[in-house]
């Protein structure tokens, strides 16, 4: 009798742990790995920028996980505290009932109905729109636009699921919404750093189903894509990724099937889910993306499936990758920042060209 209820228990654990896994995307493994950007040593700037990333650093306190992350959320926003060019306006207001809250990231002589919904990137548990204003200004100044950045539910006090309906609801908003008054775009971009490159490229692929205008270019910056973690740079790249390594340099030494089951619950939706693992989906249809990464990181493979799968299906999805470089770089002040957001200016004034081209 107990030999058939364990059989039944373990046949259950079995499919369910099956369940969990996506396809295989080892097809869409890269052979070229050298970066498109290279330097033998990262700019004489970096050293400051290690500093930084120590000093928000908070030790991880497993006996009170919570007093961790909140202390860890506080740390996180001290990099907004900085003199910025940009005017910042707070926004709390509603999307046919639904709460939109973040902030207005305005450059001087931006153009307001030219719009730009940020992402923050930090786990989906921490960061904010003020821990990446050093992002936003820089994005409003290189592009005249008017950025948005939502805050949106982060986990474990918030859902997963929440925090993914907030960014759809805060781009649904700002097609209608500038700063001053309710009026349409004529330009609208989306764009996110590690989580909140995620949640970017979870937003187009579900904009594309929808009766929504789509964006006119999309900029996702050291995404996380797959939250299987099937990649082997999570592995290989564990030791040369400082600022992620704290947090998953341990990762790649669990069984896989214990990061499933792990997702799935902090989640609460499976990890293959394309809402939540844009690389499940089908990638074709999608508007102009451009994917910034480091070599040196530990989700480099995540970006490079990613791109050669949606290349396969006929999107137009750009890689460009530098040397030595930190996750998500673009927050510190280092030539290879300046020159992530040189292409981040020129990919968008292409696509914007193109626009124009197609509607003359």
């Amino acid at each position: 009798m107990w030999f058939f209820i364990v059989a039944i228990i373990v046949l259950v654990l079995f499919f369910f742990i099956r369940n969990l896994y996506g396809e295989d995307l080892r097809q869409y493994d890269s052979t070229d790995l050298s970066a498109t950007f290279y330097r033998p040593t990262p700019s004489y700037k970096y050293p400051q920028a290690l500093e930084l990333i120590e000093s928000i650093q908070e030790p991880i306190d497993f006996i009170k996980p919570n007093k961790y992350l909140y202390a860890l959320r506080k740390n996180i926003d001290r990099l907004g505290d900085v003199e910025l060019e940009s005017d910042i306006i707070p926004v709390s207001t509603n999307f046919q009932g639904h709460a939109i809250q973040g902030e207005w990231v305005l450059s001087k002589h931006c153009d307001v109905n030219k719009r730009l919904l940020y992402i923050h990137g930090g786990g989906f548990a921490v960061g904010s729109a003020k821990s990446h204003r050093v992002v936003t200004d820089r994005l409003s100044r290189e592009l005249g636009a008017a950025v948005f950045s939502v805050n949106y539910d982060m986990i474990p006090d918030g859902r997963r699921k929440q925090g993914i309906l907030d960014c759809r609801n805060a781009y649904q908003w700002l097609l209608a919404n500038n700063p001053t008054e309710e009026k349409e775009c004529h330009h609208i971009y989306v764009a996110g750093d590690s989580a909140g490159g995620n949640l970017t490229l979870s937003l187009i692929g579900w904009l594309k189903l929808q009766q929504i205008r789509q964006v006119d270019a999309a900029i996702a910056i050291c995404p996380c894509i797959d939250s299987t973690f099937s990649y082997d740079s999570l592995s290989y790249n564990a030791k040369t990724d400082f600022l992620l390594n704290p947090f998953m340099g341990k990762f790649h030494r669990f069984p896989r099937f214990i990061l499933l089951i792990w997702v799935s619950i902090l989640f609460r939706i499976n990890p293959r889910d394309p809402q939540i693992s844009p690389v499940f989906a089908n990638l074709s249809g999608l508007p102009p993306i451009l994917i910034h990464a480091s070599d040196t990181e530990m989700m480099v493979d995540d970006s490079r499936r990613y791109t050669n799968k949606a290349c396969a299906q006929g999107s137009d999805v750009r890689l460009q990758t530098w040397s030595n470089m930190l996750h998500v770089w673009h927050l510190f002040d280092l030539d290879e920042a300046d020159e992530a957001y040189a292409e981040i200016r020129e990919f968008v004034q292409q696509c914007d060209d193109k626009l124009e081209q197609a509607a003359s």
